[in-house]
């Protein structure tokens, strides 16, 4: 296992976690509502990571594949990059029928919802 599939199983990685202009760019377009879609996102975003833990445990690649695509749609409008590039690698494996191989990449999600939730609390001043 080489340094960079070592230091994603720990959730560790280079990439950015928000896309700075696109998270702004919606935070202007929203005004006073961005902290309401904030606060939806994240509770919405918690129940489709259990979700996916569920569907990894049943091996349930069909709902896998929408949960995850569900996630990736959400955190595409808030430009929180690691979540859509690891929730379009679960679809991935949801279509090739690997849900089942997934806890550590289901886990990469949950840490990376993490990460998004503080970033963007620090950034809001929470």
């Amino acid at each position: 296992m080489d340094d960079t599939t070592n230091n994603n199983m720990l959730g560790q990685t280079d990439e950015e976690i928000i896309n700075h202009e696109q998270f702004e760019d919606m935070r202007d377009l929203l005004e006073e509502d961005f902290v309401g879609l904030i606060q939806v996102y994240f509770t919405d975003s918690q129940q489709r990571v259990a979700a996916l833990r569920i569907a990894h445990q049943k091996d349930d690649n069909a709902n896998g594949f929408e949960t995850a695509h569900a996630l990736k749609g959400a955190s595409a409008n808030l430009g929180t990059t690691q979540l859509v590039r690891l929730s379009s690698q679960l679809q991935e494996y949801c279509r090739e029928r690997r849900i089942n191989e997934q806890a550590v990449l289901v886990e990469e999600i949950a840490i990376a919802l993490h990460r998004a939730e503080q970033e963007i609390n620090q950034r809001l001043g929470q």
